[in-house]
């Protein structure tokens, strides 16, 4: 594709903006419960998925026991984006608008979603409370919609994911029987002991960090932030730590729980290697000092095993008894 026309069809809506008059709010909006045998939307606001990725989809819904609904443009690709921008902000809409969709899950991440935030109608969304499900790339969509909208959104698995017997029933726990669920590490590692509680908020740290400054971005203060990170390497990471806490974007938080940090670490086999440090002490050493309680080594993210989390729903965080728990349904019944 010539990259001329691609740049150009991929911001074509940007040229007019969406205007829409929308209203930040403090008060957080649950979604209804998702019934088995519900319509679920599926979109793909980031990047496209291959022919593999759209068939373990298919499988996917045959396991969660719900109705898939695709999107018109689910399978569309443009460069690195699935779609244009015109195109996933159609799709996106759509989902919201028809009244028969119970939830949206997002089929992948990648790369993307911070390309629709300014051109999103918040008013359609916030019209329309339903769970919107993803992580990585599309913590920037949970995260707008939770300052635009006020609305819970669910950091979880994406269409394509691997739905094993972990990370579907922390799915059904917290969508469909609205628990409140306790996570625990497989190997507890206390980076600051304490206990915390506050309104949950975070997903992907690139994400995080690149939403700082933004419109779009909420306050984290008086929240357990949660932070998750693939294929990133530990002096990125430490660069990503470093730029919140320059930002004051850490300032008023209550706790961090820190969950998948898939392929971070310098491996001995890495030329660099001789020149890293392990992850474990930049997480000391960036978030060592900031007088809240720090846990690592949660099962969300990056990994087969992906625990739902719901933002802007109160959880308290404790070291003591290595847990991440939920205070209150995410979900009305």
């Amino acid at each position: 594709m010539d990259r001329r026309n691609f740049i150009k069809s991929s911001t074509l809506i940007g040229v007019v903006p969406m205007l829409s008059s929308f209203k930040i709010t403090s008060s957080v909006i649950k979604p209804n419960a998702l019934k088995s045998g519900a319509l679920v939307g599926v979109i793909s606001p980031s990047s496209s998925i291959s022919e593999l990725q759209y068939k373990k989809l298919l499988e996917n819904f045959g396991v969660l026991g719900l109705k898939l609904v695709q999107s018109t443009h689910l399978r569309a690709h443009n460069g690195f984006l699935a779609g244009t921008d015109e195109q996933r902000i159609e799709d996106l809409h759509a989902m919201y608008q028809n009244p028969k969709i119970s939830a949206i899950i997002c089929a992948r991440g990648g790369y993307g979603a911070t390309r629709l935030l300014d051109q999103i109608d918040y008013s359609i969304i916030a019209a329309h409370p339903k769970p919107l499900i993803g992580y990585s790339d599309i913590t920037a969509l949970l995260l707008a919609f939770y300052k635009n909208c006020g609305h819970v959104g669910f950091h979880g698995p994406v269409g394509v994911s691997t739905f094993n017997e972990y990370t579907l029933s922390h799915f059904n726990a917290v969508l469909t029987n609205g628990e409140k669920i306790k996570l625990a590490p497989n190997t507890p590692n206390i980076i600051v002991p304490g206990k915390a509680s506050g309104r949950l908020i975070g997903g992907n740290l690139s994400l995080l960090v690149s939403m700082i400054g933004t419109r779009h971005d909420p306050s984290w203060k008086d929240h357990i932030l949660f932070i998750e990170e693939v294929s990133e390497s530990t002096y990125r990471i430490d660069r990503m730590l470093t730029q919140l806490r320059s930002s004051g974007k850490l300032r008023g938080v209550k706790g961090i729980a820190l969950g998948n940090f898939t392929k971070g670490d310098t491996l001995p086999g890495d030329p660099n290697f001789k020149y890293s440090i392990a992850l474990n002490e930049v997480f000391h050493d960036r978030l060592g000092d900031l007088g809240i309680p720090v846990l690592a080594g949660f099962s969300f993210g990056h990994e087969e095993d992906n625990a739902t989390l719901p933002i802007g729903i109160l959880a308290s965080l404790d070291t003591e008894t290595s847990q991440l728990a939920l205070l209150e349904s995410a979900v009305k019944h």
